[in-house]
């Protein structure tokens, strides 16, 4: 695969994260300009998906671009997905799968692991867990941006140690939740961008699991939570702060793991 594959595959991964984020100033300012619509159409263009392309297309003609289609997509995600309003729609992994505390807690050690490995860590004051949809997609985004870099320089190793890791991560990760994520936000919502957005979404994952030759196990049919016994009763537990990120350790590198510099979850939007 050429650099500008990784690329546009780097740009799709931020512009879902962005937009499955809490929308705030960053993704005001890309659908007011129409960056948001416009990269997100031709990365997906780019990478040559039909399906890709139809999301992705449909995604942006249901883009709002004015101050008032924006403030309704706002009250349309805290209704969906923000714990102020009582969102339904889970954004974290483990509300996924069907294991138990345990397994719940060694997949955020997993995850964490990941993350640890190319010198990613949560920006100060986020409160999120590391199974949050935005780290993961920002995760992903990030390992395929340093894969085209190292395309360039043509460092086999380096792009071996990358390649690996995002099989890896859509095997154990992205790709056994984010099909049952789609299905449940088609099933709960009739706001087209965060369907149709979830249907790229999906696709995305897809498409790289094949791109890796990979196939990972999709997790069963929605469980109950994972904490609802523990929590005991029918008191609810809400883990959605909305405040994810990930950001680099001090005076690291991420373009390989364990390396001194680089970039995290830090947003200046689309590029």
């Amino acid at each position: 695969m050429n650099p500008e594959t990784h690329v546009h595959r780097a740009r799709l991964y931020k512009l879902a994260s962005l937009a499955f984020d809490r929308p705030g100033d960053e993704l005001t300012a890309a659908l007011e300009s129409g960056e948001f619509a416009d990269q997100l159409v031709e990365s997906a263009r780019a990478l040559e998906s039909d399906a890709l392309a139809d999301h992705a297309e449909f995604v942006a003609d249901h883009s709002p671009s004015d101050e008032a289609g924006i403030e309704t997509l706002e009250g349309k995600y805290a209704d969906l997905f923000g714990f102020e309003n009582g969102g339904e729609l889970s954004q974290y992994e483990i509300e996924y799968s069907p294991g138990t505390i345990l397994t719940s807690t060694d997949t955020l050690a997993d995850l964490s692991g990941f993350y640890r490995a190319f010198n990613l860590s949560t920006v100060d004051g986020a409160r999120d867990r590391s199974d949050h949809l935005c780290l993961e997609l920002e995760f992903c985004s990030h390992l395929a941006l340093q894969t085209a870099y190292l395309r360039q320089t043509g460092d086999e190793t380096g792009i071996g140690v990358l390649e690996n890791a995002q099989a890896d991560f859509l095997e154990d990760h992205l790709g056994r939740w984010i099909p049952r994520f789609r299905e449940t936000v088609e099933e709960e919502t009739e706001v087209a961008f965060y369907r149709e957005l979830a249907g790229l979404l999906d696709e995305l994952v897809a498409t790289d699991a094949d791109r890796f030759g990979t196939e990972p196990k999709v997790f069963p049919e929605t469980p109950p939570s994972p904490t609802e016994n523990f929590i005991g009763g029918d008191e609810e537990g809400d883990f959605r702060c909305n405040g994810c990120g990930i950001d680099n350790m001090p005076g690291q590198n991420p373009t390989m793991p364990n390396a001194p510099g680089g970039p995290g979850r830090n947003r200046d939007g689309p590029n």
